[in-house]
């Protein structure tokens, strides 16, 4: 996680208490959207601390950055402006959980600001809860279990699992070189290149696992693509980028959300061209894939296996969002429900987007309630329940309908699917958040 500040010249003693404010203030946003905080949520923490604290703050959060302005509540005197850009980013529960306990001892007078920014310091260096090699496997096991529940066989979860573990090989290995590049005597030599491998890690991370599942139908006919991909490939599926952009949109958070929602989309077309050039380098061999794009419905593994998906998945989505140890368990809690409800909702034939609405609705009342009993963060409880629901496989198969032109009709609606799910996913937090709000702003 890198954050760089950029300073004002240095204020006159007159206004040192509203500097000192801004400096904090832009401190601690920066930090949490480098975690992963939508900014709404963002802009409202800093909009209630600077309200305690008797001033008045005007954020504006960006995904890359954060402007801020602060003026006394009648907006007289000098105003004093800051901006923080955000270089590095990614939903990282742990950080988040202790840079909230760290505003909550701000507003309650336990901590002053000089403590309180001593202490976010610390928390962004510290090492991560989870090491690159847990998170190594936990991508992997995944990836695997993702082919559960696309109706995949014991021989579609072996090749995702494959798939899985060379994507989560390749990311680790850019996140390293990206710290290394940081170093760079030329900042901005480094940052290019930290660019170009992220997005070149999409595209390879398609290729790779359109490349496997080629492989896999040549030996084994009865092999499925269309389940391999997805499953295999799931680590890269902007779903939950996705789904933060609806929800920023919602909030009138226009431009971040607006970000999020074009980030998502250049991410599934780069993992897209990937599968799309090994489909044509199959064609110009004279080895296509007949069933590359077969959707048709499969019996799956029976409903103890898909228990033990859903046990694997929950953990692992636990150790890549950074979840503490000790609140590891809710990530299984959180997953059950959402599963839970949504196979409820389908088994009675509902719409998928109302199945959505529906698990969405649980899975984040049962966050706030945790919440509100801890006094934690709610995103802690509620992201790794919400990402056997958010709509990135819907993404990735409407754009695959569109290589086949006869498919387009059914691209289309899968688009459409996609954006449905993702506002009644949307919708559902948010009526969750007025039945029963966590009493918490993270």
């Amino acid at each position: 996680m890198s954050v760089e500040l950029v300073d004002e010249p240095t204020p006159s003693a007159r206004s040192r208490s509203r500097e000192e404010l801004a400096d904090y203030l832009v401190e601690i946003g920066a930090t949490l959207a480098a975690c992963g905080c939508p900014s709404y949520r963002l802009e409202d923490v800093i909009r209630l601390i600077a309200d305690i604290e008797g001033c008045r703050a005007d954020p504006f959060a960006l995904p890359t950055g954060l402007f801020l302005r602060v003026t006394s509540k009648d907006g007289s005197g000098p105003q004093v402006h800051r901006m923080s850009r955000v270089s590095d980013w990614g939903v990282d529960l742990a950080r988040l959980t202790l840079v909230d306990e760290v505003f909550n001892d701000v507003v309650a007078r336990r901590s002053t600001i000089e403590q309180a920014r001593a202490r976010i310091r610390a928390i962004i260096a510290r090492p991560p809860e989870w090491s690159p090699t847990m998170v190594f496997a936990a991508t992997t096991a995944v990836s695997g279990a993702s082919a559960v529940f696309f109706k995949g066989g014991a021989l579609e979860v072996l090749v995702a699992g494959i798939v899985g573990a060379v994507i989560a090989g390749s990311r680790i290995a850019v996140s390293i070189q990206g710290r290394a590049d940081s170093l760079d005597p030329s900042q901005a030599a480094g940052t290019s290149r930290r660019n170009a491998r992220r997005l070149l890690s999409d595209f390879f991370g398609g290729l790779f696992a359109a490349s496997c599942a080629w492989l896999a139908l040549q030996v084994w006919p009865q092999a499925r693509p269309s389940v391999i991909v997805p499953a295999g490939a799931i680590a890269l599926f902007p779903g939950m980028t996705f789904t933060t952009g609806v929800a920023e949109v919602a909030q009138k958070n226009v431009v971040a959300g607006g970000a999020r929602l074009i980030e998502s989309a250049v991410t599934l077309l780069l993992i897209l061209f990937g599968v799309a050039l090994i489909a044509g380098l199959g064609d110009v061999v004279g080895a296509d894939m007949p069933t590359w794009l077969d959707r048709a419905s499969l019996p799956g593994l029976p409903v103890h296996w898909q228990a033990i998906a859903l046990l694997v998945s929950s953990v692992g989505f636990g150790a890549v969002f950074q979840v503490p140890r000790r609140w590891l368990w809710t990530t299984f809690v959180s997953s059950a429900t959402g599963w839970i409800v949504a196979a409820g909702a389908v088994h009675y034939r509902l719409p998928g987007h109302v199945a959505a609405f529906c698990a969405a609705l649980s899975v984040c009342m049962l966050a706030n309630a945790l919440a509100r009993r801890t006094n934690r963060p709610a995103q802690l409880f509620q992201l790794p329940g919400m990402m056997l629901l958010v709509p990135g496989s819907f993404g990735f198969l409407s754009l695959s309908e569109f290589l086949e032109s006869k498919d387009a009709l059914m691209g289309t609606q899968r688009a459409f699917t996609m954006a449905l799910v993702g506002a009644a996913l949307v919708i559902g937090i948010l009526v969750a958040n007025v039945l029963m709000p966590s009493r918490k702003l993270l």
